[in-house]
């Protein structure tokens, strides 16, 4: 592999051009082309850069695959698949926004075609990067609040009127869903879930919901609160044990331990960093180092199911099971 990873980025909206702008300031990375079907959203990511800029992103695969390693997948959400199985096939790796589908056999048909390939497949849940999970990780792993009884998550604020495609039950949910199951490392089972479509045109903008999480022990209960109406955002972490609390601010990236009822809440060390920055500085690594992707497309399989369940629990007012997935098993070399 060559010194810096060679992108494309194919998607060069909002989140588009925050990719591009995030691998102009890394070392490891350089972005050689940009794909969007618009002239205003190419020129701000190109930006007199030596990028080559296309309207049809199945024009950059062709003339530009050659002489990339991997593509940055940050187009609307319904395309995610198309393009990333389209990418693999043309011999890349992927860094895939998250959702990493809108339906899951896409989203399996994707996990198996990186798989098959041997092509690394890294499902953008930024989340992840944001400083304050490793925190929250490192104070469980040294049993600051004991067993963890309860997780409980907002991610509320203004409507973001450039989302069509999507509610929030993929666009909010799959982020909290994806962090607790990595962060109690135990699966969601079951969601019981309520809300509807309020203000947004076309997808369900409030959503609430209980969810179990299972390990091979005990269970966790779940609660997250989701939506698009809040006129102030917030991103909130809390998780209840029994010997104390943790609460996170993903926005602020603060932690509080709290441990007794009389006590005052210890705020933890957190290293500040751009999460974008870091979830792509990951991917460049896990590429040009050979190393697993920080986040797999099993991982975003899993985030993705219990979110479309989330979602069908809300439409028909009942529980919904989740079917288990079983991680994808390594792959056999052949014999000589």
């Amino acid at each position: 592999m060559p010194e810096q990873l060679r992108v494309g980025v194919i998607g060069a909206g909002r989140m588009g051009g925050f990719h591009v702008n995030a691998y102009r300031r890394l070392d490891c990375a350089r972005v050689l082309a940009v794909a969007d079907p618009d002239p205003a959203a190419r020129a701000r990511a190109v930006r007199g850069d030596a990028m080559a800029g296309y309207a049809d992103w199945r024009a950059l695969l062709e003339r530009e695959g050659a002489r990339l390693d991997a593509v940055s997948v940050v187009c609307p959400s319904e395309h995610h698949a198309e393009v990333a199985l389209a990418a693999i096939d043309a011999g890349l790796h992927v860094l895939v926004e998250k959702p990493m589908a809108t339906t899951l056999p896409d989203a399996l048909r994707l996990r198996g075609a990186a798989r098959e390939a041997g092509r690394k497949l890294m499902v953008g849940h930024i989340e992840r990067f944001n400083p304050v999970v490793a925190t929250v990780r490192m104070a469980l792993r040294q049993g600051h609040i004991g067993t963890v009884l309860r997780a409980g998550a907002i991610r509320v604020g203004p409507s973001p009127q450039r989302i069509r495609d999507a509610g929030v039950a993929i666009d909010l949910a799959t982020h909290d869903l994806d962090l607790m199951q990595h962060l109690l490392e135990r699966q969601v089972v079951e969601v019981y879930a309520d809300g509807g479509r309020y203000l947004h045109e076309s997808q369900e903008d409030m959503l609430t919901c209980l969810a179990r999480f299972a390990g091979d022990e005990d269970e966790v209960l779940g609660v997250l609160d989701v939506n698009w109406l809040t006129p102030e955002p917030r991103r909130e972490l809390s998780l209840v044990g029994d010997r104390g609390m943790l609460r996170a601010s993903y926005t602020d990236q603060e932690v509080a331990l709290v441990t007794g009822a009389a006590s005052e809440p210890r705020r933890l060390t957190v290293e500040q960093r751009e999460p974008l920055l870091a979830e792509l500085e990951a991917f460049a690594r896990c590429v040009l180092d050979d190393r697993p992707e920080p986040v797999t497309g099993h991982d975003g399989v899993r985030a993705l199911a219990a979110a479309l369940a989330v979602r069908e629990s809300a439409s028909v007012r009942r529980p919904v099971t989740l079917l288990d997935i079983p991680a994808p098993v390594a792959r056999l070399e052949a014999v000589a």
